[in-house]
């Protein structure tokens, strides 16, 4: 039997014509719609005697959800307690260093864990922020993952003879291309790589604690190749009366030429392959000593040419003042108090303020032992002491890019204020260059740093050297 229901719902009989059509819809005795009446663009109609499933309101949907929760408790529970030992898993290795890059513009934290792996962000870099290692430098963390981010990407484009062409976009896309002039400037075959601002100016800081020209030398940025400063080499003359007399002080122009300085050093495959080893602090320190020790032999032992950034130093007859032991004395342990406190009065009482000794650790040994005419040390040191050891009343700074073996006509020690020195950085000059190839038989990698710096004398007066007499 089928029903069809009016419009007040009630169910009535249905006729032959409306059971044989498919314009009405059919009951059971139940109610239960055993057929949908067909409507234009709708489903096909069901074939009679086919019972449609019950539609569920949104009330039954929940009184089922919670008969399901209340049956699941005990499920509920298990995955809230395999959720909070993820997130306490989770902690735990952050803390270890698991690799937690902050992702770049534009890439997903999958492409972050491809482009940095294997490498440990989270301790590359760390011997870097250690004070017993790096006592006068600070980097802040988010600084010191910047540079991790450099140094390895560098080394999975640089460092391979055939990298990753990903790599090699995920590097230019975050730190670009080496300008024309750093290309051409390098003069060698290989891979050459911008190096960021960031990283830049974390080598000169590093570079600053072996070099003592970075510490104490007066020091410009450089706009241009060639860019020249006042240097003020005499003041104004007064005159007693009632007449006053013309004077002017005396300045001079002080030029600066940027010149290229570069320095490679040699690390072995594996090392870098390592990803337990902190290569990104290694990278840097090397970076940074070859760059400041050379500034510091360049000021001290330049020769004029070439060779030496066309930079004439402070051992040189370019000092402004020359202090020669007594015929005979050509070694540095005839050296007397005397000899060094000549060479203090030697400059103007004005440009003693600032002034230090620079001297090789080797010529330290005989000052320590020199007395004055009472028989009393000039060398002062006390163990323990907060401040510094001194000569007649002056610091000093040993310096290992001064001469340290004895040699007759040989100047070996200078007095003065370096601020008197200065340098120039040629800004957006600094290059990595890295070379895979040369030493491949033998597993190792070249790495190249490039800068271009102008150093010279910018008051000759205001230092003195010591030379040994001539045979």
């Amino acid at each position: 039997m089928f029903y069809v229901k009016t419009e007040k719902g009630i169910l009535r009989l249905a006729t032959q014509d409306e059971i044989l059509g498919n314009a009405i819809a059919l009951y059971d005795a139940e109610g239960n719609e055993v057929r949908q009446a067909s409507d234009a663009g709708g489903d096909p109609p069901a074939p009679v005697g086919y019972v449609l499933p019950t539609k569920s309101t949104p009330m039954d949907e929940l009184t089922d959800l919670i008969k399901s929760m209340v049956t699941k408790m005990g499920n509920v529970q298990e995955k809230v307690e395999q959720q909070e030992q993820q997130i306490a898993a989770f902690n735990a290795a952050t803390k270890n260093g698991w690799p937690m890059a902050k992702a770049e513009p534009g890439a997903t934290p999958d492409e972050q864990k491809a482009i940095f792996a294997p490498y440990n962000l989270a301790k590359q870099g760390q011997r870097l922020v250690d004070k017993l290692s790096h006592p006068g430098c600070f980097i802040a963390d988010d600084v010191r993952q910047e540079m991790a981010k450099y140094y390895i990407s560098l080394l999975k484009v640089g460092a391979k003879r055939t990298p990753d062409p990903r790599d090699v976009v995920a590097f230019n896309d975050m730190y670009g291309q080496p300008t024309a002039d750093q290309k051409t400037a390098l003069g060698d075959t290989g891979n050459v790589f911008p190096v960021p601002d960031i990283v830049d100016a974390e080598i000169l800081h590093f570079a600053r604690e072996v070099s003592v020209v970075l510490q104490y030398a007066r020091m410009w940025e450089m706009t241009s190749e060639k860019q020249s400063f006042p240097v003020e080499s005499a003041g104004v003359t007064v005159a007693w009366g009632n007449t006053t007399a013309n004077s002017d002080p005396t300045v001079a122009e002080f030029e600066l030429d940027a010149e290229e300085l570069s320095a490679y050093s040699i690390v072995r495959n594996t090392t870098l392959a390592d990803s337990r080893s902190d290569i990104v602090s290694w990278l840097h320190e090397m970076m940074a000593e070859a760059a400041g020790l050379e500034l510091d032999n360049v000021a001290f032992n330049g020769d004029g040419t070439s060779t030496y950034a066309n930079c004439s130093g402070l051992l040189t007859a370019a000092c402004g003042y020359s202090i020669v032991m007594a015929s005979g004395s050509t070694a540095f342990s005839s050296m007397t108090g005397t000899t060094l406190s000549s060479m203090i009065a030697k400059l103007d009482g004005l440009k003693k303020q600032g002034a230090r000794w620079w001297l090789h650790g080797e010529v330290l040994h005989f000052v320590r032992d020199l007395k004055d005419t009472n028989n009393r040390p000039i060398f002062t040191d006390t163990i323990g002491s907060p401040v510094p050891g001194t000569i007649w009343g002056y610091p000093y700074s040993e310096t290992i890019k001064m001469v340290s073996t004895s040699a007759a006509n040989t100047a070996y020690i200078v007095f003065g204020n370096l601020k008197y020195f200065g340098i120039g950085k040629r800004l957006g000059s600094t290059a990595l260059s890295v070379d895979p190839y040369g030493l491949w038989t033998t597993n190792r990698t070249r790495f190249k740093i490039y800068q271009r710096w102008g150093l010279g004398i910018a008051l000759a007066n205001g230092f003195v050297r010591l030379v040994t007499a001539a045979e």
